[in-house]
């Protein structure tokens, strides 16, 4: 019978690969959390009288933690891993190998056991996204909810993400499962939440059960709701004038008139400075008002008391609007020399929104042209707004509404 030799070379480039073990030991659990450590079973075929658990991450030669073991009987035999390397810090997440060697041949291992790591809670660096700071339960079309948004996971992939809403407490409110989501400012069952301030946060929970949360985002709940404010009021002109153009001859005469009646009055004079005849010139008045706290307007009427400062035709005025960014007037409206009450700029509804300029004040005009003058006593002013109020505010007031002057 003919015997093979196997170069003695070719044995020498045979990489040394370390026996495996000769069983297959259980752990249980099979994953390591938090507070949960795992029973690493080794069965030996023999009694061993000192030996090694040396645990490595998967794929890897460097051993994280060695847990020795003493008197070992033929069988199982077990020991506790925390998912602690040696010196105690916690062992990053990921699948181990713990080898039971024994310290006679510690080249062989008798025994190997597989386990998982997973001590990171699923986190997020950042805090849900929100639409709005603050949100308005009362429903009325003003800020009635916000949207919350999960920001993703970066520690890992969490297998369900919820949004909650807390109180000062620390209690959840409000959740959803979605990860966007309205947010009215109620509770989970509906009931509308007390004002004050709120956190938004968003909860993980991964395949093995291990919850985390994202950072907090506060979010204010209001107790103020929209108000409807009806304004009827009789003002005097001066007081509410927030600007003039003239021409060469123009002049804006205060008091209109002599006497006590006509004090604030406001007089449009095109032709005051020039004594030639057939002087021509133009001036223009402008007044300016606004609801006290109005957030928007349903409708506005400003009518004028006055009228021409003799009853001559050229002493016809016109009145007119002037848009929120002021580069338009609405149709002008012919004023009559004859004293009465005459309407000088009327809008409501969508129309009325382009006359209101930012601070919510709507502002109108009266203009003369070519030796006219027009006497102004009063404003009547007719408006209906809607503004923020905070009902259970100390000593707020629903109502009523008031007026404003620019200045």
């Amino acid at each position: 019978m003919r015997r093979t030799l196997v170069p003695a070379l070719a044995l020498a480039l045979v990489p040394f690969v370390a026996a495996p073990a000769a069983h297959a030991g259980t752990a249980t659990p099979g994953v390591i959390t938090p507070g949960v450590p795992a029973t690493l079973t080794f069965t030996l075929a023999e009694e061993i009288p000192s030996a090694v658990v040396e645990i490595r991450a998967a794929g890897s030669s460097t051993v994280v933690a060695s847990l020795p073991l003493t008197e070992l009987p033929i069988g199982d035999a077990s020991v506790l891993w925390d998912g602690r390397a040696t010196g105690g810090a916690q062992v990053a997440d990921g699948v181990y190998t713990a080898r039971l060697r024994a310290d006679v041949d510690g080249s062989t291992p008798v025994d190997e056991v597989t386990v998982r790591a997973n001590v990171v809670a699923p986190r997020a660096t950042a805090a849900p996204s929100v639409s709005a700071s603050t949100v308005f339960p009362h429903v009325d079309g003003y800020g009635d909810a916000v949207t919350l948004t999960s920001p993703g996971v970066t520690s890992e992939v969490a297998t369900t993400s919820s949004l909650q809403v807390l109180n000062g407490s620390g209690a959840v409110v409000w959740s959803s499962a979605a990860r966007s989501a309205r947010w009215t400012g109620r509770t989970t069952a509906g009931a509308t939440l007390a004002k004050g301030t709120y956190r938004v946060r968003s909860r993980f929970v991964d395949s093995d059960g291990l919850v985390g949360y994202s950072p907090v985002r506060n979010v204010a709940v209001s107790a103020k709701r929209l108000v409807t404010y009806d304004v009827r009021a009789t003002v005097s002109p001066r007081g509410y004038l927030s600007g003039s153009y003239v021409g060469k001859c123009g002049k804006i005469v205060k008091p209109a008139r002599k006497g006590k009646a006509w004090k604030k009055s406001v007089a449009v004079s095109s032709n005051h400075r020039c004594t030639r005849k057939g002087a021509r010139s133009a001036a223009e008045a402008y007044f300016s008002a606004r609801g006290i706290g109005a957030y928007d307007y349903r409708s506005f009427t400003v009518q004028a008391v006055g009228g021409g400062h003799t009853k001559a035709r050229k002493n016809t005025a016109g009145g007119f609007g002037i848009t929120g960014a002021w580069d338009d007037i609405s149709t002008m409206r012919r004023l009559s020399p004859t004293y009465g009450t005459r309407t000088v700029f009327r809008a409501s509804g969508a129309s009325l929104r382009r006359f209101v300029e930012r601070g919510q004040w709507i502002s109108w005009g009266v203009a003369t042209v070519d030796g006219g003058r027009y006497d102004i006593k009063a404003f009547r002013i007719t408006m209906s707004y809607r503004a923020l109020v905070d009902p259970t505010a100390r000593g707020a007031r629903v109502a009523p509404g008031g007026l404003q002057a620019r200045g």
